[in-house]
């Protein structure tokens, strides 16, 4: 799947709860998840494969769309963070503090040091 690609937190909660796809865990290739769903693939013949995939699901469905997009859509959840950091930057609020959420998302492997820099530079203009 292209990693510009929106992933649906309903189409794979849907997945999960197929009992055939669930098991061999699908939606967790679909997420990408590839280490998890080869575990799933490894442990398929056992029923408990079955009440994990239902757990996915039900969590998938509860989880907040938020939360879902930091985690399986981080290009979009970066792009939302932008437009809220330049609509608060004409807001006046505190920049180091923006700055330092923008380290924060660095560090956690959510955006790369060029955009970074980029979205620093914004900032400090």
């Amino acid at each position: 799947m292209n990693e510009e690609q929106k992933k649906d937190k309903n189409i794979a909660a849907i997945i999960a709860f197929i009992p055939f796809l669930g098991m061999l865990g699908i939606h967790h290739f679909y997420l990408g998840n590839g280490g998890t769903g080869l575990l799933y693939l490894l442990f398929c013949w056992f029923p408990l494969t079955w009440v994990a995939a239902l757990v996915d699901g039900i969590q998938l469905l509860t989880r907040p769309q938020s939360e879902f997009d930091r985690r399986y859509n981080p290009h979009l959840y970066t792009r939302q963070y932008e437009q809220k950091t330049l609509s608060s930057h004409t807001n006046n609020v505190n920049v180091a503090d923006e700055i330092y959420k923008l380290d924060l998302l660095f560090r956690k492997g959510i955006i790369t040091f060029e955009e970074f820099e980029k979205r620093k530079a914004k900032l400090l203009d």
